[in-house]
């Protein structure tokens, strides 16, 4: 879902269906998707019993941004924190390396054909902000993505409260060109992030994730 008012446009590319892969080809020296919404190799075996990430690009002043939703594979199997066995083994951890793997591989794509391209990599990736997971997602150089939850104070990076352990399991992460600000001196920040913590806190949560915000200045091209 998105608001009409405020000028944000989808893009859509009709066509694709759940093995359908969209690709990235560039269209006046900028990337654009296939397929809109499109999924992110569906067939890799790094998918399989999991959701396939979703990807799709809208229109705002002028610009184009690539929104990545996903939901990686869930720690199902795992080995407790504080359980008998010393250090636990994360067993669910091999299949989220590889689906980080795949994505980030889009993403070298988005970025390699416009190094200024604006993406948003979201959702439950069901893995610590400190992971291996997100640091493949994150990558590294000049197309690093900038992961949100690693921006706020330590005791601030949750979203979920699972046998007594705070831990983060959703994330939002920027492309360079959304988290840097405005050069100008005293220039608004880039972006505005929290995690609003709703469920975690509680008893009766409605949900095992709390919300986050991000409120973003896009800089022109």
């Amino acid at each position: 879902m998105f608001r009409t008012d405020r000028g944000l446009a989808f893009t859509g590319r009709p066509g694709a269906d759940a093995t359908t892969a969209t690709d990235v080809v560039t269209v006046d020296g900028r990337p654009q998707l296939t397929y809109s919404p499109g999924r992110i190799d569906p067939t890799n075996p790094a998918w399989d019993d999991s959701r396939k990430p979703l990807v799709g690009q809208f229109r705002w002043r002028g610009q184009d941004l690539f929104v990545i939703a996903n939901h990686f594979s869930s720690k199902g199997g795992d080995d407790p924190l504080f359980g008998r066995w010393q250090q636990p083994v994360r067993f669910s951890e091999v299949a989220r390396h590889a689906q980080a793997s795949v994505e980030r591989a889009f993403v070298d794509q988005l970025l390699g054909a416009d190094p200024n391209a604006k993406v948003v990599v979201l959702g439950d990736l069901n893995d610590f902000e400190f992971s291996r997971t997100t640091d493949i997602l994150v990558g590294s150089g000049s197309t690093a993505l900038v992961d949100l939850p690693r921006t706020l104070p330590v005791n601030e990076r949750y979203t979920y409260v699972f046998e007594g352990n705070s831990q983060v399991l959703d994330h939002i992460l920027l492309s360079r060109s959304l988290a840097s600000g405005p050069a100008a001196r005293q220039a608004p920040s880039a972006y505005a992030y929290d995690i609003v913590h709703t469920n975690s806190e509680f008893a009766d949560a409605g949900s095992d994730h709390d919300p986050q915000v991000v409120r973003l200045r896009p800089r022109g091209r």
